[in-house]
């Protein structure tokens, strides 16, 4: 099982891009017209493989572009943020985020002991403890590049992006009374809800979009 992002599920489907993006990248993914084929694994962070969808938790959302010119991968999740700035950090987090080591089960005491330290934390911490943490599937929630990624055009000019899912389905997410419910009867729902709408033909959809910074 893996350590994190283990409960997820995923989908086939196909990327087409719609902007000239030719003074920002070489890359044949973004010419304009070019469909290219993707594979998208939606998923919980923190929790184990059989643990219910509506536990609070970011929500993983990566995506694998069969380009051309090789495989590419967007790593994200549903936050705009990240927890942490320094990757050094990442394990510790990883730790904080786990069932207290003397008794296998959460208490949250290791979660703030860890993040009382780490004041870029707030924004994203803040998200998760909204309804943001507890989407209500993964066809109605927005995705997010976890880390910027560099782009570089035929002149060797080069910027830093954000990529960002938005979801044309909207954004829909549970209060904790709504959590509670969803709990006791399906606790699958994300997993349910995403492969009976495509298999009834409702294709779920994004757009995506680059927040751009000039390295210049």
């Amino acid at each position: 099982e893996r350590v994190v992002h283990a409960r997820g599920t995923g989908a086939h489907g196909e990327f087409t891009a719609s902007a000239d993006l030719s003074d920002l990248t070489i890359a044949s993914v973004f010419t304009p017209g070019t469909t290219t084929p993707v594979f998208v694994r939606f998923s919980s962070v923190v929790h184990g493989n059989h643990s219910p969808e509506t536990l609070r938790d970011p929500r993983g959302f990566a995506t694998k572009f069969y380009t051309q010119d090789g495989n590419w991968d967007l790593v994200g999740n549903n936050f705009p943020t990240f927890f942490i700035r320094d990757a050094i950090k990442f394990p510790d987090m990883v730790h904080a985020f786990k069932p207290d080591p003397d008794k296998n089960y959460g208490t949250d005491k290791t979660l703030w002991d860890f993040f009382q330290h780490v004041p870029e934390a707030t924004r994203t911490l803040t998200l998760l403890f909204s309804n943001e943490g507890t989407p209500d599937s993964y066809r109605q929630m927005d995705g997010s590049s976890v880390h910027a990624y560099k782009l570089v055009n035929d002149d060797g000019k080069f910027v830093y992006v954000k990529f960002a899912w938005k979801s044309l389905q909207g954004v829909k997410n549970h209060d904790p009374k709504q959590a509670e419910s969803v709990q006791g009867k399906d606790f699958n729902h994300m997993s349910r809800d995403l492969i009976e709408n495509i298999n009834a033909g409702n294709f779920p959809k994004w757009d995506l979009y680059l927040q751009v910074l000039d390295a210049g």
